[in-house]
């Protein structure tokens, strides 16, 4: 089974494990209290560990915890005690004492409210300096870090993006169908990395304009004329389906330079067969990790993406949270 199933990829200089290990180890790690609304802690990422080591990196696990609580509620709380309180004794609550109510209220609400929690994963590959937080939201990488930076005191990241417009996936896709049947010189529009069956297409013709979406699947790009045919005609490419056979990998790749959908073909029992859980947990972890480095390097080189250099910060030039 895929463990790193999405990705948004950051360039990032962490601590050194053992410090980072120390820092998350001090921090306090419990449950959400009665009382909080929200609350965010690193907790075990694998095999009992904090900071849970693989050959080539680590891997880190947030959770994060908030109280559902229905938009409106406290206020239709604190209205009804007013009202209640305000007929009682005849005249109107003043603003510090409607304040302090409004307090009461939300701290009674939070403590029946139900909690929502989900996990938040984020593995780090030490040599290319490569964070992977496993999710589709920039939200979850913003928590993410945020808390990261509380406990670590100094991270410095860059989101990696590529422009989809210049040298970018529309271009290519096209180039590709256009070159179907060339037998006169190889024509390798994507690299190492091929299409699939699956291509999400948009255009805005105007600014007051509907946008219009074009969905391929269950369909080979590379000779499709209809699809190429949009391409000329102002679609661009939302998201595409591509492959990595290096690491037999298949993934989608949005036009935000994020992943979705990753997934590597199972290992073969005679290339590996482990029956220890932490074992099997890092090198699995190592192999998909080390494929997203491999991808996002491929996709780097094609466009013409030049990484950034990431030097160590003094702790009073600390980054807060990460750059776009």
């Amino acid at each position: 089974m895929t463990i790193l199933k999405n990705a948004i990829v950051l360039k990032a200089l962490l601590p050194d494990v053992a410090l980072l290990r120390q820092q998350l180890e001090a921090a306090e790690n419990g449950e959400i209290a009665e009382t909080e609304f929200r609350r965010d802690a690193f907790v075990e990422a694998a095999a009992g560990e904090l900071v849970a080591e693989f050959p080539s990196g680590i891997a880190l696990c947030l959770r994060c915890q908030e109280k559902i609580i229905p938009s409106g509620a406290i206020q239709a709380a604190v209205a009804k005690r007013a009202t209640e309180i305000e007929e009682e004794r005849g005249e109107p609550l003043t603003p510090e004492e409607h304040d302090a109510l409004y307090a009461d209220v939300a701290v009674e609400v939070c403590k029946k409210a139900f909690v929502k929690t989900r996990y938040v994963q984020a593995f780090y590959h030490i040599e290319s300096e490569f964070l992977f937080v496993n999710a589709t939201s920039p939200g979850d990488v913003k928590r993410l870090m945020n808390t990261l930076v509380k406990l670590a005191g100094k991270v410095q990241t860059v989101t990696i993006h590529i422009s989809a417009v210049k040298n970018g996936v529309t271009t290519r896709l096209e180039q590709l169908i256009s070159s179907n049947g060339n037998t006169d010189e190889e024509v390798l529009p994507f690299g190492r990395l091929a299409t699939d069956d699956m291509a999400r297409l948009r255009r805005k013709l105007a600014p007051n304009e509907p946008v219009e979406v074009v969905t391929y699947k269950g369909t080979w790009l590379a000779d499709n004329d209809e699809l190429l045919n949009q391409l000329r005609d102002g679609f661009e490419v939302e998201e595409i389906g591509l492959t990595f056979p290096p690491a037999a990998m298949s993934f989608r790749l949005t036009h935000q330079f994020r992943f979705k959908g990753i997934d590597f073909a199972p290992l073969e029992l005679e290339d590996y067969d482990g029956d220890d859980g932490a074992h099997d947990w890092r090198m699995n972890a190592m192999r998909e990790v080390e494929g997203m480095v491999g991808v996002v390097q491929e996709l780097c080189e094609l466009m013409d993406y030049e990484q950034p250099v990431l030097e160590a910060i003094a702790d009073d030039e600390a980054e807060q949270e990460p750059e776009s």
